[in-house]
């Protein structure tokens, strides 16, 4: 089984280009649905493909249904696919991308992608965030039907050992986040100026996170404005915040100390030539600004302006590297469990077409064996027919289920290869296995 991945991300690229890959959910659905419809243009029906897209990162994961696709001896010409692909979605030429994507293929995508979701490859070492990212890129592929079993089972592989390492070691017990370093400036900015009243600009996740740490933190005098007031007033509610229509944005400015920016706009709410005039009308033109948005909400022109200092995600960088130490440290340990759960995976990758020839053949047996007794009792009710066809797929699956998982879990190499020769060999799974080439996700109704 072959897997494809292309990554641009903060190792690689700087903000004004990340700013161009920074795909919405919904933008990254009408992305899979266009490839879904468009895919012999690509790389055909059989492929499967998710995209992964968070403030630092880009990443599209690819395969192949089946063991043969005609793309098989050329990873080149895979890649060249995906780059035009992704070409189409951002009107980038593929001249362009292409110096901007690293390139992984097989086990080095499979590596790739647990290290992205286990951490190891974020702007914050450790951080948990990317877990529920990578999950969500999983349930929208598998919403929108571009990824079934192989690629669903490779993300599932992928979160379940991020899991565990967060579970046995400490990367992520004192997390540090974008959210929570950002607190952190903002708490020292008002400890040295005085300065208390806190204004936030949007209600996404971003929000949502830094207004969660401030209550941690019992940070009050916070006023949240949105452009969808309901959710600003959801939010408002939840940690018992001010609210304010988000017509009110430039009147807000001329009273707050600290201006957080994490709303979803394509262009920025805030420039050098919309805040010069306001800051006129304070009393006191210090004032700090902290942007995390992706695209960015504030034009960067504005730290010309006296008094006024800007923060947005890429200046957080440097930062957050004083606390990284720590989970370097644990990010060894990290390193271990994912070994281990590689060499689980790999494995697993090894015996799966073993186990799905034996499935295969186990579901045909089941099918001629239902059709026989059908033709033999044609009689029989249709309520009852769905009651036998229930507990026969069920009898195949529980028999098959113990063998299955031993062949995954606890063999060794050499022990993988006899259990799979031997199954072969008693089964006959390699005779005329086109007989049994039917869809197991999908049975038919007998």
């Amino acid at each position: 089984m072959d897997f494809y991945c292309i990554s641009t991300s903060h190792q690689i690229a700087n903000l004004e280009v990340r700013e161009r890959f920074s795909f919405s959910h919904q933008r990254i659905k009408k992305s899979l649905e266009y490839y879904k419809e468009n895919n012999d243009q690509f790389l055909g029906p059989k492929s499967e493909i998710a995209i992964l897209s968070t403030c630092n990162r880009f990443e599209i994961y690819v395969t192949f249904r089946g063991n043969q696709h005609e793309f098989l001896d050329d990873s080149t010409k895979v890649f060249q696919k995906i780059l035009a692909f992704v070409s189409e979605l951002t009107g980038f030429s593929i001249h362009e991308i292409d110096p901007l994507f690293v390139q992984y293929h097989n086990m080095a995508a499979v590596e790739h992608l647990f290290r992205v979701t286990s951490g190891l490859e974020s702007q914050v070492l450790g951080e948990v965030q990317i877990l529920g990212q990578v999950s969500d890129a999983l349930s929208i592929a598998l919403e929108i039907g571009s990824a079934r079993h192989p690629l669903a089972s490779l993300f599932q592989s992928a979160i379940h050992a991020a899991k565990r390492a967060h579970t046995e070691t400490e990367i992520g017990k004192k997390p540090t986040s974008i959210s929570s370093a950002m607190v952190q400036i903002a708490e020292k900015w008002m400890k040295e100026s005085g300065k208390q009243m806190i204004l936030v600009v949007g209600a996404g996740e971003m929000s949502k996170l830094a207004l969660k740490t401030f209550n941690q933190r019992d940070i009050k005098n916070i006023t949240i404005i949105n452009r969808t007031y309901s959710k600003a007033i959801e939010l408002a509610y939840q940690f018992n915040c001010q609210v304010a229509p988000f017509e009110e944005l430039e009147n807000l400015l001329q009273s707050a100390d600290i201006v957080i920016t994490a709303t979803s706009v394509e262009h920025p709410i805030i420039t050098h030539d919309s805040l010069h005039p306001i800051l006129k009308l304070r009393k006191d033109s210090s004032i700090l600004f902290l942007d995390i948005a992706m695209p960015r909400n504030i034009d960067s022109a504005i730290r010309s302006i006296p008094g006024v200092e800007l923060i947005d995600l890429d200046d957080l960088k440097s930062r957050l590297d004083q606390t990284r130490q720590h989970r370097e440290n644990e990010a060894r340990q990290v390193g271990k469990i994912l070994e281990e759960e590689l060499r689980i995976y790999s494995h697993w990758v090894e015996v799966m077409p073993t186990i799905g020839k034996l499935h295969r053949k186990a579901e045909m047996i089941r099918r001629q064996e239902m059709e026989k007794m059908i033709q033999l009792n044609p009689d029989l009710d249709s309520q009852l027919q769905e009651k036998i066809d229930f507990l026969t797929r069920s009898l195949v699956k529980k028999i098959l289920h113990e063998p299955s998982s031993k062949m995954r879990m606890e063999t060794t190499h050499k022990e993988m290869n006899m259990y799979t020769n031997t199954l072969h060999y008693l089964f006959g799974l390699d005779e005329e296995e086109n007989a049994y080439q039917i869809d197991l996700e999908q049975p038919k109704n007998d």
